[in-house]
């Protein structure tokens, strides 16, 4: 199959998708991936990959230079408080919805996403694709004794309560907002007692949570239904209840001075559940199966 993929490269540091575009030229698809622009694709595509927001316009582009070729996009979120309280200069979602009802099949990172595109473009051929996790390893995983989050500041509701209710238990914390470069970052995420999710929206909770696991850290998430977190670890972390400040500082303060060790599979199930190969062998099902 020769598939175009529409991608851009998500944070400085690292392409967290181009070893799955790999991945997927061994198993013996062409694969040309631009980024951003469609404009040196000359042979005719069987599939278009679209990944995400921010690669829209490129693939509206794409649309019209191959008109009739299978468009299947990831997703990765669409939060509530992008249609209530948007930040200046927000990507356009509603234009992005006409792409998405273009699309053969939207794959989501979550249940939640999913239900998110029922509810804001009535689209009901979505199917979860977790994602994969760059997973890293480091000569210092240490605990310095402080709670973690790396999710950056959102008009979430919950955007400041982490930091609030730390200050009010009495517990260090730090939050790295992704301002930090991509090692001290990982030297951040080594050194930390337990990992914090706390957002009411998150599409998979933040694939930081992920390569926490693998490293040995436990990880604390908001068991709200709008919080992908579920989807990616199951039984394997700690919920606290959605919207309950109350019960958030309990178990933030019990994780904190009562830290829990983690099952000893932890490395083998993230290799296992959330590897490129994984994800792209999900994506190439979803491509099987949309084409019979």
């Amino acid at each position: 199959m020769n598939i175009l993929v529409c991608s851009k490269i998500s944070i400085p540091a690292k392409d967290r998708t181009l070893p799955a575009w790999e991945y997927l030229r061994a198993r013996g698809h062409t694969v040309v991936v631009e980024h951003p622009s469609s404009e040196r694709v000359t042979e005719r595509p069987d599939a278009i990959i679209s990944m995400g927001v921010t690669i829209m316009e490129e693939t509206f582009e794409a649309l019209e230079r191959f008109p009739g070729v299978p468009l299947y996009c990831y997703m990765w979120d669409c939060y509530e408080w992008v249609w209530t309280n948007p930040r200046p200069g927000e990507y356009d979602y509603k234009r992005y919805g006409e792409l998405l009802k273009l699309a053969r099949e939207v794959w989501v990172p979550s249940q939640c996403t999913g239900r998110r595109t029922t509810q804001w473009w009535g689209l009901t051929n979505w199917s979860v694709v977790l994602s994969a996790c760059p997973w890293w390893d480091h000569p210092n995983v240490r605990d310095d004794g402080y709670a973690l989050c790396t999710l950056r500041h959102l008009p979430d509701p919950w955007d400041t309560v982490f930091e609030e209710c730390c200050e009010e238990i009495g517990i260090p914390y730090k939050r790295t907002d992704h301002n930090l470069s991509y090692e001290d970052y990982q030297d951040t995420v080594a050194g930390c007692r337990f990992l914090v999710s706390h957002y009411y929206e998150a599409s998979t909770g933040g694939l930081t949570l992920l390569e926490a696991y693998r490293l040995g850290k436990p990880v604390l998430i908001s068991d709200s239904i709008w919080h992908g977190g579920l989807d990616y670890f199951g039984n394997r972390a700690e919920y606290f209840r959605g919207g309950d400040r109350g019960n958030f500082k309990l178990l933030l303060d019990s994780m904190y001075r009562w830290p829990a060790p983690i099952p000893r599979d932890c490395k083998e199930y993230i290799e296992t559940n959330f590897s490129d190969r994984r994800m792209v062998d999900d994506m190439v099902r979803r491509l099987d199966a949309n084409a019979r």
